[in-house]
């Protein structure tokens, strides 16, 4: 009678312990690289479509025919010529994140250009050096100098474009001048 109670007593520990664990996903950004989304690797341009879809455990529920086909034009920075182009993308949403595929030539074989997050309750978001959604007031140049012409950082300063680091950062102004990160996005370093 002393052992059923003691394995009851235990059992119900145990299956007490499981209900109040982990609750969340860990999302470790790996700017201008990709993500580690709990021990899985997810690459800019390497990682397909396919695999994405293996790594995050879902069902492809979408056509794969199906894509957007994005007409741009613009100037270039450095010469001041206009340019232009075409580009096939398609996007795939889980949970809060959003990875963005595209390829300017070829819609079979589109590349990972983009991972955007923004905060979620069953995700732990952070970067690979400690900057973590959610953050009051983070001091994003201690953590990412700025180096390059090109990096921007917005008037108000809600908006990060640093482009040497492959990263992107938005905040959002709370009472008290106090600012919380509320997005990341990692994409391809542009030089």
């Amino acid at each position: 009678m002393k052992y059923l109670s003691i394995s009851i007593l235990f059992f119900l520990l145990l299956s007490s312990a499981k209900s109040f664990g982990q609750q969340y996903d860990f999302v470790k950004i790996l700017p201008g690289i990709g993500i580690v989304y709990n021990s899985d690797s997810i690459f800019l341009n390497k990682t397909t479509i396919t695999e994405l879809h293996q790594i995050l455990k879902i069902k492809e529920n979408s056509n794969p025919n199906v894509f957007v086909i994005t007409m741009w034009d613009g100037y270039d920075s450095e010469t001041l010529e206009s340019i232009s182009g075409t580009e096939y993308t398609r996007e795939i949403n889980f949970k809060s994140i959003t990875f963005e595929f595209a390829d300017e030539t070829d819609k079979d074989n589109l590349k990972l250009r983009c991972i955007t997050m923004k905060e979620d309750n069953t995700l732990k978001i952070y970067t690979d050096n400690g900057l973590m959604l959610g953050m009051t007031n983070p001091e994003i140049r201690e953590f990412y100098p700025l180096t390059r012409k090109k990096d921007f950082i917005s008037e108000n300063g809600l908006n990060y474009n640093l482009y040497k680091y492959g990263i992107s950062l938005q905040l959002e102004k709370l009472e008290n001048n106090d600012m919380m990160l509320i997005e990341i996005s990692t994409h391809v370093i542009f030089e």
